[in-house]
Parts: structure tokens; sequence; C-alpha cells
């Protein structure tokens, strides 16, 4: 199956919601945890150990990927809980490999051939990798790599969710 976000809806969808006012955000933390309540509960379960700073960013990753995918038009099956750590688990591979390959917390081309969604997830990197000197947000090394895992989790199972595939 294509990708179902072009890079142009990735960047467009983050520089919507990187504009969107408090009470837009808070609408829209509410229609993801509406639109896919287990998937949203994974990724605060697996991060709810993080620093302030690095639980805060993955949050608001995660919401832009969702609104990606809301804003791909696609329709959705409800993710459900095995499918989630069934694509957990599988990525841990994917990370390892990541790791191997000399990747570090630093920007990197995410490779096309380890993903269905290559824009989500180099949006994912480069979020995850930002070097702001003004907004520098603190995360170690563990959190980066599981962050990244958790992200591109749910991008799987969300690529996957399409109704009618």
């Amino acid at each position: 199956m294509e990708p179902l976000v072009s890079a142009a809806l990735m960047d467009a969808t983050w520089q919507s919601v990187s504009g969107a006012t408090p009470d837009e955000i808070r609408r829209m933390q509410q229609q993801c945890g509406k639109d896919q309540e287990e998937l949203t509960g994974f990724v605060i379960g697996f991060t709810a150990d993080f620093g302030a700073e690095a639980l805060g960013l993955v949050l608001y990753v995660h919401l832009v990927v969702a609104q990606a995918f809301r804003r791909s038009g696609a329709k959705f099956r409800q993710v459900k809980p095995g499918a989630i750590m069934r694509t957990w688990k599988e990525n841990m591979d994917v990370v390892n490999e990541l790791k191997a390959a000399g990747h570090r917390r630093t920007p990197f081309a995410f490779p096309t051939n380890l993903t269905s969604e290559p824009a989500v997830l180099q949006y994912i990197v480069d979020a995850l990798t930002e070097a702001d000197e003004s907004d520098i947000i603190a995360m170690t090394d563990d959190e980066f790599w599981r962050a990244l895992q958790v992200l591109k989790t749910c991008c799987d199972c969300m690529h996957n969710a399409v109704k009618g595939t």
C-alpha cells in the first residue's frame, strides 16, 4: 500500500498544529484520544517515565502524526492492543538496526526501506533531533530511541488500520 501521508501533507500538518491556539490543541488532543484510544494510551503509558520536556515533545509529535493521518482522508479501524504490541516488538528490530548502522540522536535521514510512511518517519526523526539553540529539549539517548520506537509503532499501526485493507 502506498503511503497515506505525503511530504507536503506532513509539512502542512506540522505547520498547522504549531500555529494552533491552546484551545485548538486541546480539541485535537481530545479527538486524537477518541479516534484511537488504545494507541494514545500506548504512547502515554510507554513514555510516562520520561522527563517532563521529553514527554511533552513525544506527546506533541504524536498529536502532529495523528493529525496528519486524520488529514489524509483515509478511514481507520480501531487499533487493537495486540496489534500495537506486535508492532512495538517488530520495531525493536528497526531501532536496533538504526543503532547498528551508527545513527545517533542527531538529525539523520530515516531509511525509506524501513517504513511504509517515509514522510511521517522523517518528521518524527526531525522533531526528536531538532537542535534549536533557543529551545533545547532535555532528552536522554534512551528516551530518544524509545520515543522513536513508540512513534514508529503508532505510525505503522495507523498505516495498517486503514479500512478496506
